[in-house]
């Protein structure tokens, strides 16, 4: 057949060669499926997942050394906390130690004034007692005969009259009240001294409680008196009603490194005003004494620990320190103000709360 039949037939002459080879060329007739990409997804998707659980094994690895540092951390921050409390505790037993001579002395002279009114009682009673073994004779002789009541009445009255007088029963009556009174007193006071002296010294429960600040003072002021009598006059100025949250024994310790420091800093007729008032949600504390201030170019490090500018033997440079720390764990603020030859006041910012809360 011919091209033109071809052509007649219906068939491109310009495709016949083609045409031609494709049906001769079976790979043509029959081409292959498309399963390249297919390949290549297969590829890329194992290599996703296998890129995935890496990252997730270096993460869950990750997690486990922050987990493991934050533990070693938190454990860390529990050690350094428990040492912190040790350090404020061991200063405080060492603020004892300074006082304990004053605090000695404290106890000794209201212990020495019962000691003596014991004895001036016991002489007093033996009195009482040469008196009423007389009237007990009155009694005796009554119950024996009382025909002869009239004549032992005379001698018993003559005795009654010269023993009074010898005694001084009347004095004697009344001296005894005054002297009962005045060993509950210095008991009382001995008893004031060491329970100050053991909310002084006691551990912190951590439970906050309600504190009057006025008793606070007076009981600090009433442990360091004796170490500052000849050298700082203490006047209070409070406000009613001052009452905070927190720790009594810390809070004492804040007011007593801040009276020693007063006493320290004065020379002669040293006084220290210590004013306290409500501002709205606060209480605020002044401690002005009229010593020699704080030289400005040491004024900002006073509250550095272990600063001090006593010697080796006064002072470990960790009381106001430690005070600092002190008031910032009852939400307060503790500051201070000096000019040179103008003294210091020493400001401390406390939460306010109610006595009835």
């Amino acid at each position: 057949m011919t091209q033109q039949d071809d052509y007649q037939q219906g068939y491109p002459l310009q495709n016949s060669s083609l045409q031609g080879s494709a049906l001769q060329n079976p790979a043509l007739q029959n081409p292959p499926l498309q399963t390249a990409p297919q390949h290549d997804y297969q590829v890329a998707y194992e290599r996703q997942k296998q890129a995935r659980i890496l990252a997730e094994d270096l993460l869950e690895s990750r997690s486990r050394e922050l987990f493991e540092s934050n533990q070693s951390l938190m454990i860390a921050l529990h050690k350094l906390r428990d040492q912190k409390q040790k350090i404020i505790h061991q200063e405080k037993l060492a603020s004892i130690g300074q006082l304990a001579a004053g605090v000695a002395h404290e106890i000794n002279n209201p212990a020495a004034y019962v000691k003596s009114n014991m004895n001036a009682l016991k002489v007093h009673v033996k009195s009482l007692v040469d008196f009423i073994q007389a009237l007990d004779a009155r009694v005796d002789a009554t119950d024996r005969d009382a025909g002869a009541q009239a004549v032992v009445d005379e001698g018993l009255l003559a005795k009654l009259r010269q023993l009074k007088t010898d005694h001084d029963i009347g004095y004697v009556m009344s001296d005894m009240v005054e002297i009962v009174d005045e060993c509950v007193d210095g008991i009382q006071r001995i008893e004031g001294i060491v329970k100050g002296l053991k909310d002084f010294s006691r551990p912190e429960s951590g439970e906050a409680q309600l504190i009057d600040i006025e008793a606070c003072l007076k009981t600090t002021i009433k442990l360091v008196q004796n170490q500052i009598k000849y050298r700082l006059k203490i006047d209070l100025e409070l406000e009613p009603n001052l009452f905070v949250l927190g720790q009594q024994g810390s809070l004492s310790q804040v007011f007593l490194n801040i009276i020693i420091n007063a006493s320290h800093a004065v020379t002669e007729n040293g006084v220290l005003i210590i004013k306290g008032r409500v501002r709205s949600d606060k209480i605020e504390l002044r401690f002005k004494d009229n010593g020699s201030g704080i030289p400005q170019d040491i004024l900002g490090k006073i509250f550095e620990p272990f600063f001090t500018t006593k010697g080796a033997k006064q002072g470990t440079g960790l009381g106001l320190s430690i005070s600092a720390s002190i008031v910032k764990q009852h939400g307060g603020y503790l500051s201070v103000f000096s000019e040179p030859g103008e003294g210091a006041e020493f400001v401390i910012e406390l939460p306010r709360t109610s006595a009835l809360e």
